[in-house]
């Protein structure tokens, strides 16, 4: 009897021992396990760098660096590791500045697709006009501010560089402030309906002018139609200056 109570006074401690280092192996286990669960999984954090990226290299022909926002991907997102290098692409008809968005994708043997949201802005220099301008006002160059804008915002597009507006006339009212955009300019009508030109035809090196009635408006390089006045006859004419048209005749070749 007294020898299986001593038994039992050493079996006890054993137990807890055992329970003990148990206990200890599967705190040791349980970061492994949850290490190797975590090394199966597509990092968040590597969907949205190929995201930046993307959006920086499609954005390179404004001239300047986006400032990119990734929209929030959600916590309890799993996805399986891709085997090969995830990509991103722009879905059809979205843009690329603004409220986007951008598909990632894995063609890997676990392939998967997910659409991230974005805010691309890029700020740029833009045409502001300086004064209000009324229709058919010649632009100079003081008419032109440039004025630091958000390209996301500007909607019915911009001119980023005042040369391609000086020398241009107002299409429409513009008001002083406004940022200029192509359909608020054209260039000046150096012919008018109804007004007499000088139509010149060459040919073999040698030049021949007439006098001619234009039938439409035309700016620099406009190709419009021409009343011959000595012969009736009405001819396409492009216009090189002020009042004045060329003819281009066939060549003839032997």
């Amino acid at each position: 009897m007294v020898n299986g109570i001593k038994m039992l006074r050493y079996i006890e401690p054993m137990k807890k021992n055992l329970k003990y280092t148990f206990a200890c192996g599967m705190m040791v286990l349980l970061p492994l396990t949850t290490y190797a669960i975590a090394s199966q999984i597509q990092s968040l954090d590597s969907i949205r760098s190929v995201v930046t990226t993307f959006i920086s290299e499609q954005t390179t022909g404004y001239g300047v660096p986006p400032k990119t926002r990734i929209g929030r991907l959600g916590a309890k997102l799993r996805l399986p590791l891709c085997s090969e290098q995830i990509e991103a692409f722009q879905p059809a008809g979205s843009s690329v500045i603004g409220n986007t968005t951008i598909g990632v994708r894995c063609t890997g043997t676990s392939p998967w697709t997910i659409y991230v949201p974005a805010y691309v802005q890029l700020f740029k220099p833009v045409a502001v006009s300086s004064r209000s301008l009324t229709r058919g006002t010649p632009i100079s160059a003081a008419d032109i501010k440039m004025v630091r804008y958000d390209l996301a915002t500007l909607k019915l597009g911009y001119i980023d560089d005042s040369r391609h507006i000086v020398g241009m006339v107002a299409k429409q009212h513009i008001a002083a402030g406004s940022v200029v955009t192509p359909h608020m300019v054209e260039a000046p009508r150096l012919v008018r309906r109804g007004e007499q030109v000088t139509i010149v035809a060459r040919s073999a090196g040698i030049e021949i002018q007439a006098t001619g009635t234009a039938l439409a408006d035309g700016a620099q390089g406009d190709l419009i139609k021409v009343r011959n006045s000595s012969s009736r006859k009405i001819v396409e004419a492009v216009v090189t200056d002020p009042g004045v048209v060329s003819v281009r005749t066939p060549s003839h070749s032997r």
